[in-house]
């Protein structure tokens, strides 16, 4: 009996050992499915964020306008307003002369009305005056001789030169206006005969 008794323990022994050993990697796989799970959650969440942000910049992007032409700067603003100035200010003063009625006058009727002349030359009975309207403050045209200032109109610092011609008897016989049209100097004659425009020339 002893030993009948021994062997069924001993087989009741095995069974419930390998029992046990059969749970236990039930036991322990159950976690490690969870814990591999639970890595990919929680990386879900940041791929979805990530895809949010791209999300957004590319609604971003949409929403942002083409490329429009920069606005010009205050200095480009400013420089392009007093170019505008200047030029309007050229024609206020051309216009200006070509109203003045020279013709026959005396020498001191022009003076009292013109003030006195920058330059002025004698030669072959004739006198002839030069006044000049610079186009930029503190501007001056250095030459003494009575003479066109090509450079100084071309390039706006002369606004306008009247040349009056007085004959024998100090009388205006004929005055012209310098002035920039459209980038090239015109002159404004006048005689007896009336008024003329055209290309000028230095005289």
């Amino acid at each position: 009996m002893n030993k009948i008794s021994m062997i069924w323990i001993a087989v009741v022994a095995v069974l419930v050992i390998g029992g046990c050993s059969n749970e236990t990697p039930l036991v322990e796989k159950e976690p490690v499915n969870t814990s591999v799970q639970g890595l990919e959650l929680t990386k879900q969440p940041h791929a979805g964020e990530s895809d949010e942000a791209s999300g957004d910049q590319s609604v971003a992007k949409a929403a942002d306008p083409s490329p429009s032409v920069p606005a010009p700067s205050a200095e480009n603003a400013t420089s392009q307003a007093d170019a505008s100035t200047s030029k309007e200010q050229g024609e206020d003063v051309v216009s200006s002369l070509k109203e003045l009625s020279l013709i026959s006058k005396t020498m001191e009727e022009v003076r009292q009305q013109l003030g006195e002349a920058k330059t002025t030359a004698k030669g072959g009975g004739f006198t002839s005056w030069q006044y000049d309207h610079p186009g930029k403050e503190g501007y001056h045209y250095p030459e003494t001789a009575v003479s066109v200032d090509v450079q100084g109109l071309d390039s706006g610092s002369m606004k306008a030169q009247l040349m009056i011609s007085f004959n024998e008897n100090n009388l205006v016989d004929s005055y012209s206006i310098y002035h920039l049209v459209d980038g090239e100097i015109m002159v404004y004659r006048v005689t007896e005969a009336g008024a003329v425009e055209e290309p000028g020339q230095a005289d």
